[in-house]
């Protein structure tokens, strides 16, 4: 079988080595992988003068699959990563909270986040008059229905069973009902539990029943508060990576922990590139390879070997080579 390739994108700072780590995991789990490298952000700019080269743009186009650590750049300069974003249309974003051990969140937790990814710069737009501030968002019935394409394809992928649409139709009744029409279309001819709630509702119940929905369809507008209680409830946010998906590209970029007190350099904790690593892998259709690393994570996590600014003492380094031991 012919793989995809996957374009890794190091970035800068910590970024080199929490891809490494998960490069490590996807040439373990599957040995036949074509991985090729290109630059972004500061450490790009420094060698050819630019934060998203050419070079790394045709790569880009050759792999689809791309995993990204963080670009820095200067505040003056608009991040490429956003950039890139735009550039390839990748509208939806998904974002993955499991539970890898019983003292970390909610035991058994395991539920899929999706939403629309928008330009915020070009679909919000703020005008002074005399008293104050008009805010608008422009929403487009295309932006939703795509999105709801990419979701159901995960959620029929993943052989998910019960879908909870998130919206306010309290506060914005045209568009929250532009949104449920889409999410009808799309989920309501299909052999699953679906079902609606306004947001402050499930907010509210969320904590009492954690493990009620497999996957959470959520109005863009408050997907940050949704992915925060998921987080909560999962343990950490910096556990858990997020994908943006287009038509033809998608791009996966881990969540990376703070700096503690007595960080070194070594020490930062790859899990959520790892995770992403597996994602990679079961959009690839390698689902079995995917489950083994997550199972692999898991048990490292529930051995008590891990990084520490989850309680344990490994370097990045030890902590990686603990995942592959169990693979």
């Amino acid at each position: 079988m012919k793989l995809d390739k996957i374009l890794v994108l190091s970035g800068d700072g910590i970024g080199p080595a929490v891809t490494r780590s998960a490069e490590m995991v996807l040439n373990a789990s599957v040995g036949s992988l074509e991985i090729l490298h290109g630059d972004v952000g500061l450490g790009a700019y420094e060698s050819t003068g630019s934060y998203l080269p050419h070079d790394t743009l045709d790569l880009i186009d050759e792999c689809k699959i791309i995993l990204s650590g963080p670009a820095a750049v200067p505040a003056n300069v608009k991040n490429p990563l956003a950039t890139l974003k735009i550039q390839l249309d990748l509208y939806a974003r998904g974002r993955f909270y499991k539970t890898l051990a019983p003292d970390l969140g909610v035991k058994d937790m395991d539920v899929t986040l999706w939403s629309s990814y928008n330009n915020i710069a070009s679909e919000i737009s703020e005008v002074s008059d005399f008293d104050g501030i008009t805010i608008s968002k422009y929403i487009k019935d295309k932006a939703y229905n795509r999105m709801m394409t990419a979701a159901l394809s995960d959620v029929e992928a993943r052989g998910l069973k019960s879908v909870v649409c998130l919206s306010r139709e309290d506060f914005f009744p045209i568009s929250s009902g532009m949104f449920n029409e889409a999410f009808d279309q799309a989920f309501g001819s299909r052999p699953l539990e679906t079902r609606h709630m306004n947001v402050k509702d499930w907010m509210s119940e969320i904590f009492k029943y954690p493990r009620r929905d497999d996957c959470i369809v959520c109005v863009d507008l408050y997907n940050q508060i949704v992915a925060g209680a998921l987080s909560g409830l999962a343990g950490n946010e910096n556990l858990y990576p997020t994908v943006y998906k287009g038509t033809d590209y998608s791009l996966y970029e881990p969540n990376f922990a703070p700096e503690i007190e007595g960080f070194e350099e070594g020490f930062v904790n790859p899990t959520s590139a790892i995770i992403a690593a597996a994602e990679i892998l079961a959009n690839m259709d390698l689902r079995t390879e995917a489950r083994r690393i997550i199972d692999s994570l898991c048990e490292t996590y529930k051995a008590g070997e891990r990084t520490p600014d989850v309680g344990g003492k490994l370097s990045t380094k030890e902590f990686t080579d603990r995942v592959l031991s169990r693979l």
